[in-house]
């Protein structure tokens, strides 16, 4: 009988103890889990704390660029006042006497003949210009801590009066071996034979320039008109808003015959017609109206310099030529 009861108990104590075991191992499975979803949550607060921190410093930089650009006064470099001529342009019977005045105290002014822009290179005036054939006046005027001024232009237009013919380009001398020597200073015409915009004009880029008349010595022709010469973009930049023209500048600079090369200088620059804000246009961005911003994005014009054009350099130094293999003649 005691056997019996002993085997009865123990037969009830290993279930016991069994289950005994299994919620002890729940309960630790439980506590794992508990402290691993702390952990996570303790992650996510550690990151929404840096996602906080990380906006809150967005927010103060960009209040601070705002304050900075509400803070800062912008300074507009005014320009000289633009030239005015004593005698407006139009068609004249007779040559015409032009003086030119800036209202800029103290500017000088400088002025172009020849189609081109001027610019601190060109003829200063000193006196009253006379017109004696049909010609566009061009000047600015420039003055201390000031803008250039915009370009001042007029036609003057004398029908029936032909323009002084330019200098015929020509070897000056041919010595006894038979050599021709074009001169230091000779003028060289020259034409664009494409047109030419600042709209795709590069610094560094050529221009399409040739030879508009053959160098010659009597009836040689020593360099044939058409021969290709080599000039340079010096600066350019395209229209851009507030009415500000394009503008482009070259140099050039060679070209060559029969295996020498002769030097040139000459520059030039071509600007586009300004078109500048008026007083309405000029006050803060918040009170513009509507046609006010449209005037204020407006373009100025592109400089443009069409097929055709003329323009005169002059030979760098003395070149000798020896007598061309193929030496052509020009018709009488």
């Amino acid at each position: 009988m005691r056997k019996l009861l002993v085997v009865f108990a123990l037969g009830f104590a290993v279930p016991f103890f069994a289950s005994a075991q299994d919620a002890a191992a729940f309960q630790a499975a439980q506590q794992a889990m508990q402290a691993n979803q702390q952990v996570m949550a303790d992650m996510q607060a550690a990151n929404q704390r840096a996602i906080d921190q990380m906006n809150e410093q967005m927010r103060e930089s960009q209040q601070a660029a705002q304050d900075s650009v509400n803070n800062t006064q912008v300074y507009v470099i005014p320009p000289a006042a633009k030239p005015t001529f004593s005698v407006k342009g139009g068609t004249f019977k007779a040559p015409v006497t032009v003086k030119l005045k800036t209202a800029t105290r103290g500017a000088a002014i400088y002025y172009t003949t020849n189609g081109w822009t001027p610019t601190t290179s060109s003829k200063r005036y000193e006196g009253p210009i006379t017109i004696n054939f049909t010609t566009t006046l061009q000047a600015i005027a420039v003055a201390p801590n000031l803008a250039r001024s915009y370009v001042a232009a007029a036609e003057y237009k004398l029908p029936g009066v032909a323009p002084q013919a330019p200098r015929k380009v020509t070897a000056v001398a041919q010595d006894p071996s038979g050599n021709f020597l074009l001169a230091k200073d000779t003028a060289i015409h020259l034409v664009f034979a494409s047109d030419v915009t600042s709209k795709n004009a590069d610094v560094g880029d050529k221009l399409p320039l040739t030879l508009a008349d053959d160098i010659s010595f009597g009836q040689t022709i020593l360099v044939p008109k058409g021969t290709p010469v080599e000039a340079i973009v010096t600066d350019a930049d395209g229209s851009r808003a507030a009415g500000t023209p394009g503008t482009i500048t070259f140099e050039v600079h060679s070209f060559k015959a029969n295996g020498i090369t002769v030097f040139l200088r000459g520059e030039a620059t071509k600007e586009g017609q300004a078109k500048p804000l008026n007083a309405a246009t000029l006050i803060p961005a918040t009170l513009i109206p509507v046609v006010g911003s449209v005037m204020f994005f407006r373009h100025g014009d592109q400089a443009q310099i069409k097929q055709g054009t003329t323009f005169t350099a002059h030979v760098y130094a003395d070149v000798l030529f020896p007598p061309p293999d193929n030496a052509q003649a020009k018709a009488p």
